[in-house]
């Protein structure tokens, strides 16, 4: 039984997710099907199919019995044979061109995330978050002008608020002294009235004093004192 984590292709994040859904070896996951490969979460339809792949590939290749060496050839093979015989006794590897690996392939044939896909997806991450920064950047450029053309608003009302007020003071304080000139006229007036009211109650009054004293009698001022006798 091979861990999981010798598939290739699995890192440690995605082995902890597989044994947590009970494909904890290689044969486990070359065992399952499709469609429990799709089920478990951050694993799709293509991934699955990689990972299925590679784990049937790794489990063949390690099915397959080990080839016998070969036997190294003799000095008398060499002798007799020269420099053809040596080649043609050659081991079977030493004639097998050596597998090429490719960006998004193994030896063994299955198929991983190559390092172009790679780069694709961290250009399309960073575009993204550049986006979103341009984006944010515009929206936060937005809310300060927002927030500017708010303050003068307010700047302007408060300006026009105490323009308001003052006015009004104004004219209470102007319509206060009017109330208080007016008053002081009724005062003067009623003042005025009184005191010739006063006055011609005092002039009636001495008319009437006038007109109650008695007059002299003629008699009395007609009257002639008595001379004096000489002795």
């Amino acid at each position: 039984m091979t861990d999981i984590i010798e598939l290739s292709g699995v890192g440690p994040a995605l082995a902890k997710t597989l044994k947590e859904h009970r494909l904890h070896t290689v044969e486990a996951v070359a065992a399952a099907s499709l469609e429990d490969l799709k089920a478990i979460p951050g694993i799709g339809a293509a991934r699955a199919m990689r990972l299925k792949r590679a784990a049937e590939a790794e489990g063949s290749a390690e099915a397959k019995p080990a080839a016998a060496p070969a036997k190294p050839a003799t000095a008398g093979a060499v002798k007799s044979g020269g420099a053809g015989a040596a080649k043609t006794n050659l081991p079977a590897k030493a004639k097998a061109k050596p597998v090429e690996i490719t960006q998004g392939s193994t030896a063994a044939g299955s198929d991983v995330v190559s390092v172009s896909e790679i780069e694709e997806a961290l250009s399309i991450a960073l575009a993204a978050a550049e986006a979103a920064r341009e984006a944010a950047e515009q929206k936060a450029a937005k809310a300060k002008a927002k927030a500017k053309k708010s303050a003068r608003k307010a700047e302007a009302l408060m300006e026009e608020f105490g323009k308001a007020k003052e006015k009004a003071r104004t004219k209470a304080k102007k319509m206060k002294a009017e109330a208080h000139r007016a008053i002081e006229d009724e005062k003067a007036k009623a003042k005025a009235i009184l005191e010739g009211l006063a006055q011609k109650s005092k002039d009636m009054g001495k008319e009437k004093d006038k007109n109650k004293k008695p007059k002299a009698s003629s008699k009395s001022s007609g009257k002639k004192k008595p001379k004096k006798l000489d002795l």
